[in-house]
């Protein structure tokens, strides 16, 4: 070591002045070339330790000789702690059989043999650390580390081995002469420090040979950078691994008591001990991030292949610990199984401008009580609404706002100030973007409907049961009209585009008093400061008004839209729809359509839609207390449709085509042809008695005129 401390010029001087062998002079002058490796950055130790690694495809048993080797140590790091080599037989158990384990004894011999025969010094050390990695170049990494310490556990293990022979083996005694080894008493403190050194070198092969093992599942950088951060240093670490190692072996005589040189090994050992803790932290972090994306795969394969909403609802909020997952009802904790066999809507939000949705759900949660209780064959008792709130920071003043929020509130709440055990999935899989978004879940967890939140918003409790097929059914139930409104007037299309609420109105006259009454009363509306903190926008189209020629041209296409309806033979939804508007054509006071966009809401007779919106002042603070104004609108229209007296249903078609009733004869027999239909007039006074007799079928009155 003094003269690697020497400058080249010093070193020749004193090799000059001092008579020496020649070999004496070469391995001196040798020396000046040797490299000391804590000199050396990691970078200069990669670049030198890289060029000797052969990759190859070849898996060795690193394994079994691993689970041997650690076996060796551990005994013998035991027996050196408490001084008995046997109290260590009952401490660690053998991992592998001997009739399947077949090491290569001869390169380690060979290995043992170079680290003993290594002089004391760090770059002796290194040359033999060099040495052994070009000797194991196709070797993995921890298969490197590990042949090289099952080289040292031959040499430390038969120490201990020796150590302790009984009396009376006179063949194990003379070999411990053999192998110089003495009292174990001797230089306590020496030994206890170098047993340390090696527990470390152990503790070092194990984190290399797991992020190896751990390096071999596939996993992806971008799911585990901790573990890719560590594979890019395995090599050198492995470089000090072995150098320790190394260091360990040429420094044996520490454990016989005839070295008191610990300098080079304390050095070994505290850049063993610096990169170690490093490692380990890699490790830790590894294994999280594992532990993290492997919780992340099983949670997606419950979403992905549901069978139990109420594991699906597991998977996506609580985590793993929470045995008892509870949500809130009103202000009562109840246990998530309320949920099994239910249908979920799945409210998912931040807890910022929300005051809309929670109007809105409150209305749909008041509609799930509400008459009629089946609906397309499905019970609205079996659809429970849950809050899922989303916040990254749950402080004193988040959770502030979500008590304030959830007292909004009447159905289920989740209470859960933690980050969302699932909310990678809620964010990938269920496409939550940071809006408000209601996934709707079957019984089985299925997703049904990724966000029924804009047909909500435009149906109301209509939408119910919430599919992506009720709001194409819906959306199209009324295509039929503005098909034929737009060819009697184009410009109309322009007014539907947006999400503005438009009355459209019309009757026998198109100048009559109600219909000027109406433009007045939505006028009013439309201009109310209630309707604008609302953020409403009020249209109006009085139909015919500008035109009247067009308004026969409209009913006409109606009445031959209606004739072609029933001539399929088939149900037909969009047909109940057409038969209303055709029996309020009849009406005295005409009739009111109210749509939001194309989305119509409402369709009635004139004179309680004239009173609903002549009254406004009284039902307006609905409008904010409720989902909208179209709500609220229908909210009071009813209850005054209820109010009213009942009214008989009239239905005439004029243009009603020959082949939907039996055909006639003409009665005079000069003639004899089939009589052509001129009209048909339907009416329908609902069981109530008035000069008509009522028919069998449902109180509808056909009245036939035939002219041949």
């Amino acid at each position: 070591m003094t003269g690697a401390k020497k400058s080249r010029q010093d070193l020749d001087m004193s090799i000059s002045s001092v008579p020496v062998s020649s070999a004496h002079l070469q391995q001196a002058k040798a020396s000046l070339s040797l490299v000391n490796p804590l000199a050396l950055t990691d970078d200069q130790i990669l670049e030198r330790v890289y060029i000797t690694h052969v990759h190859t495809a070849q898996r060795y048993d690193v394994d079994s000789i691993f689970n041997v080797t650690s076996s060796i140590i551990k005994r013998s790091t035991v027996a050196a702690d408490t001084g008995v080599v046997n109290k260590a037989g009952n401490l660690i158990e053998d991992n592998i059989t001997v009739s399947t384990f077949n090491p290569p004894f001869q390169k380690l011999k060979r290995i043992v043999s170079k680290m003993m025969n290594t002089p004391h010094g760090e770059h002796y050390a290194h040359e033999t650390t060099m040495w052994i990695l070009e000797e194991l170049k196709s070797y993995s990494w921890d298969g490197k580390a590990v042949l090289t310490l099952a080289a040292f556990s031959m040499e430390y293990g038969n120490f201990w081995h020796l150590a302790q022979v009984p009396t009376g083996d006179q063949l194990g005694r003379s070999l411990a002469q053999m192998n110089k080894v003495h009292s174990i008493e001797r230089n306590r403190q020496a030994r206890a420090d170098y047993n340390i050194l090696v527990k470390s070198v152990l503790l070092a092969v194990e984190c290399i040979t797991e992020l190896e093992r751990l390096s071999t599942k596939g996993y992806d950088s971008k799911d585990v950078p901790a573990l890719s951060d560590a594979l890019q240093e395995i090599p050198v670490v492995v470089y000090w691994t072995i150098i320790t190692i190394v260091s360990c072996t040429n420094h044996i005589d520490f454990l016989m008591g005839d070295s008191e040189d610990g300098i080079e090994i304390s050095n070994f050992g505290n850049k063993l001990s610096s990169i170690l803790s490093k490692l380990k932290a890699h490790l830790t972090r590894s294994r999280k991030e594992i532990g993290e994306l492997e919780d992340y795969w099983r949670r997606k394969r419950v979403l992905q292949t549901p069978t139990e909403i109420v594991e699906v609802l597991k998977v996506l909020i609580f985590h793993n610990e929470i045995q008892d997952p509870q949500v809130y009802e009103g202000l009562k904790r109840v246990s998530i199984e309320v949920f099994r066999q239910k249908h979920v809507l799945l409210f998912i939000s931040g807890l910022d401008s929300i005051r809309d949705e929670i109007r809105l759900l409150q209305s749909i949660y008041v509609g799930l009580q509400e008459d009629p209780k089946d609906v397309k064959g499905y019970r609205k008792e079996d659809f429970k609404i849950l809050w899922v709130p989303v916040v990254d920071d749950w402080n004193r003043l988040r959770q502030a706002e979500f008590e304030n929020l959830k007292l909004d509130m009447q159905w289920y709440v989740v209470e859960y100030f933690l980050p969302l055990a699932g909310i990678k999935l809620i964010r990938e899989d269920l496409n939550y973007k940071n809006k408000p978004i209601i996934p709707v879940l079957n019984p089985q967890g299925r997703v049904v409907n990724y966000n029924a939140m804009h047909m909500i918003f435009v149906w109301g409790i209509d939408a119910f049961p919430f599919r992506p097929s009720d709001d194409e059914l819906l959306t199209q139930k009324w295509n039929w009209f503005w098909a034929e409104m737009k060819k009697v007037h184009p410009r109309l299309q322009d007014l539907i585009k947006g999400d503005s609420f438009i009355f459209i109105y019309g009757g026998a006259d198109g100048n009559s008093k109600w219909m000027q009454d109406l433009t007045v009363a939505v006028e009013k509306m439309k201009m109310h400061e209630v309707i604008k903190k609302a953020d409403a926008i009020i249209e109006y189209y009085p139909f015919g008004k500008e035109d009247p020629r067009i308004v026969p041209r409209f009913w006409i296409g109606i009445e031959n839209l209606f004739a072609s309806k029933i001539l399929k033979k088939r149900r037909d939804p969009t047909a109940e729809e057409i038969k209303s508007l055709l029996c309020l054509k009849q009406d005295q006071l005409g009739w009111v359509l109210l749509s939001k966009g194309s989305n119509v809401k409402l369709l009635g007779p004139g004179e309680p839609m004239l009173a609903t919106a002549a009254e406004f002042e009284i039902w307006k603070d609905k409008v904010l207390q409720k989902a909208g104004f179209d709500v609220a609108f229908r909210e009071y229209y009813e209850n005054k449709l209820r109010d009213s007296p009942a009214q008989c249903a009239h239905m005439q078609l004029a243009n009603y085509p020959a082949d939907i009733l039996d055909p006639i004869n003409c009665p005079d027999p000069m003639c004899g042809r089939t009589m052509e239909i001129e009209s048909v007039r339907y009416k329908c006074c609902h069981g109530h008695s008035h000069k008509a007799e009522p028919t069998e079928s449902g109180d509808v009155m056909i009245e036939k005129k035939y002219t041949s």
